[in-house]
């Protein structure tokens, strides 16, 4: 798991993000190669089990146009097998006379989640530009406007690359020797703790993510920089607690999650 942070980029602040929000969601996308039977849509739809996949090799772009100007801050992307080929991806943007990177292009050495945080940029045309010399496969990818939590995870969390879920059968003889053990894997599990959030905050940023958590997953960032390396994929394990108020004026709830990290 790595999660980037370009130098240029403002100081950081609130650093448990939640990116949920992708701008390929409100416009028209199209891809410059595509096999029919891996559209592009394949790769901002949120599912794991299906790709995006093109055609061609060499440089492949999966170009956003929006009716009106969209604001991105994060770029992310999972699901991938570029590794395997040393291939690259990253964002432009088009600022009415040229392609301008948004971010590097990143060259992953593995399957896991990345985000890459940025300054504000506010444009109309977008792309994903990725360069390899094989065929590829992505699964997800994403792009708009981070939210921060107003806080951190804090006492009783358990961070995302330990959460460890796995089902523990074993097997002993009649005098109670232990002959072995089997172990099945259940993933990732974890939580999301929303604490001390004003009403002005939950009034203006909780129902637009709980109503995208109920239908897909999203990246989840607990620690920018004390924790870079826990970048999560994530989806809710099951019924989204509504927030309460836990002290005047401020209301908090806990959110179980399944997440993957490779």
């Amino acid at each position: 798991m790595t999660l980037l942070i370009l130098p240029n980029s403002t100081t950081v602040q609130n650093p448990c993000r939640i990116a949920y929000d992708n701008l390929l969601e409100r416009g028209a996308v199209a891809a410059s190669s595509e096999d029919p039977s891996y559209p592009v849509a394949n790769a901002y739809d949120g599912l794991t089990c299906d790709f995006f996949r093109p055609t061609a090799t060499g440089t492949v772009t999966i170009t956003l146009t929006l009716p009106m100007g969209g604001t991105a801050n994060y770029f992310a992307f999972y699901n991938q097998d570029l590794f395997k080929s040393g291939g690259s991806i990253g964002l432009q943007y088009y600022d009415g006379t040229a392609w301008q990177n948004a971010t590097p292009g990143v060259t992953p050495s593995n399957n896991a989640p990345r985000i890459v945080f940025f300054n504000p940029v506010t444009a109309t045309q977008w792309r994903v530009l990725i360069t390899c010399s094989q065929q590829f496969n992505l699964g997800v990818v994403s792009f708009g406007q981070y939210l921060a939590l107003p806080y951190g995870m804090y006492l009783g969390w358990t961070p995302p690359r330990l959460g460890r879920a796995t089902k523990l059968t074993t097997s002993m003889s009649d005098a109670g020797a232990f002959l072995g053990r089997r172990i099945i894997g259940n993933g990732i599990r974890t939580a999301l703790q929303l604490q001390y959030a004003s009403d002005a905050w939950m009034d203006a940023n909780w129902l637009g993510f709980v109503r995208h958590a109920e239908q897909k997953p999203w990246f989840f960032a607990p620690q920018v920089v004390k924790r870079p390396n826990d970048v999560a994929f994530c989806w809710t394990e099951d019924e989204i607690p509504p927030p309460t108020h836990t002290h005047y004026g401020f209301m908090g709830t806990t959110i179980n999650l399944r997440v993957v990290v490779e």
